[in-house]
């Protein structure tokens, strides 16, 4: 079978060494993409009640708009009659 060098095992030993240290800096990668995505889901949620609460005033104002548009032209024929 042959002898195997010194050299051989140190190789491996160092092609080990570089792929726990990629792994270790991927995993760190990871985890600081997680870290981001988690603020700006946090970011969103703020912002998705900002918007709720803007349309429910928007709302607010239709259906305050819709009532005057119609009740102004009767209060104007109430008036004009009155006078």
């Amino acid at each position: 079978m042959g002898t195997v060098n010194k050299m051989d095992y140190k190789s491996v030993d160092e092609h080990r060494e570089e792929v726990i240290k990629l792994l270790t800096k991927l995993n760190e990668r990871q985890l600081t993409i997680f870290k981001h995505m988690a603020r700006v889901d946090n970011h969103l949620e703020k912002l998705n009640g900002k918007v709720a609460e803007h349309e429910l005033k928007l709302m607010e104002i239709k259906t305050w708009g819709g009532v005057a548009i119609f009740a102004m032209p009767i209060l104007i024929n109430i008036i004009m009659r009155v006078m």
